[in-house]
């Protein structure tokens, strides 16, 4: 049973103590952002991504490269002072279990409830309106190496869905009652989207809020990221030559089509906030600024490598001698 006590302790006190610390500090990071930030539609940044996925990112990288390293043959029994089962220090072993199982276990429930519930009726590439959306596509050096797919009943006009290999899905009354400006201009809208890996970072953000015990505290910023991102992609829409006024008329025809809930698992022209679509349009009326880019997922990877990596460094045993400490507390009570 002693065999159990540091991978609780270890997962304990990374999930209840340093992840909810680490939220409150990234909260007030992005708070002091959004203060200084020239634009609301700035917000929606790769440094804001940053900060929603960091506090739980880091810690959990860094728990299991540490789990790593203490497996190591020759390092494993050095943090214990008790004898476990056949004398050998397991306690590691089940911590990197408990880690990897637990990290296997979270992404495929995601996934399963993300998974579309009602299946798309897809219209064949014969089909007028699959026809008339590829002519598009052709004539538009951004939009050739886009997956389009027309169907019918669908719970939005179009949308971007896929994590790694995105597809745009536009609903056949939605191409039936747009122009051809129109629809181009919501696809560059999607094609900046995808550029932007808006999925799989969506997809992300949640599953880290979704383990996070203080994960509420950063939903309002997520929100507010995800509608900064749309009027991001409108930026990056115009600047890829779509017409201002087309894609703000297209916008608005597809939050007046809407008849469903935004999927969870996409990227929506009209997204789910109506503020934010009507400031949305005010900014495409007046002329939407450059597109922002940001370190922000620089700045993350190189966080990520290094705290992955320090764990293995001489002298940065910190998960060993948390490992001992838990082991000469045991001790002393037996």
């Amino acid at each position: 049973m002693n065999e159990v006590y540091f991978p609780l302790a270890a997962v304990a006190t990374t999930f209840f103590v340093v992840i909810p610390l680490l939220t409150l500090l990234c909260r007030g990071a992005l708070a002091w952002s959004r203060r200084r930030t020239s634009s609301w539609a700035n917000f929606g940044s790769e440094t804001t991504f940053g900060w929603l996925v960091a506090p739980t990112l880091l810690p959990i990288l860094w728990l299991t490269s540490s789990a790593l390293h203490q497996s190591e043959p020759g390092i494993a029994a050095d943090p214990c002072l008790m004898d476990h089962v056949a004398t050998t220090c397991v306690d590691t072993f089940m911590l990197l279990g408990f880690m990897l199982a637990g990290i296997v276990l979270t992404v495929g429930v995601r996934l399963w409830r993300e998974w579309p519930q009602t299946p798309l009726h897809r219209l064949g590439d014969a089909h007028e309106l699959s026809q008339s959306i590829g002519l598009i596509a052709r004539n538009d050096a951004y939009l050739r190496s886009l997956r389009i797919a027309v169907v019918e009943h669908s719970t939005e006009p179009i949308f971007t869905l896929g994590l790694l290999r995105p597809i745009v899905v536009m609903d056949a009354c939605f191409v039936r009652d747009a122009d051809a400006s129109m629809l181009r201009a919501a696809l560059l809208h999607e094609y900046a989207h995808i550029t932007g890996l808006d999925t799989l970072r969506s997809f992300m953000i949640r599953l880290c809020l979704s383990v996070n015990p203080a994960g509420s505290l950063l939903q309002a910023d997520f929100a507010r990221w995800r509608s900064a991102r749309e009027a991001l992609c409108d930026t990056e829409a115009v600047h890829h030559g779509g017409e201002p006024l087309a894609l703000a008329e297209s916008i608005v025809k597809a939050a007046r089509f809407r008849c469903g809930a935004l999927l969870p698992n996409a990227a929506a022209l009209c997204g789910d906030n109506a503020i934010a679509l009507r400031l949305r349009v005010t900014l495409l009326l007046d002329g939407p600024p450059a597109p922002v880019k940001t370190l922000g997922h620089i700045i993350l990877l190189l966080t990520a490598l290094a705290i992955f990596g320090v764990p293995h460094l001489e002298g940065f045993g910190l998960l060993e001698h948390f490992h001992f400490e838990v082991e000469r507390v045991l001790h002393l009570h037996q």
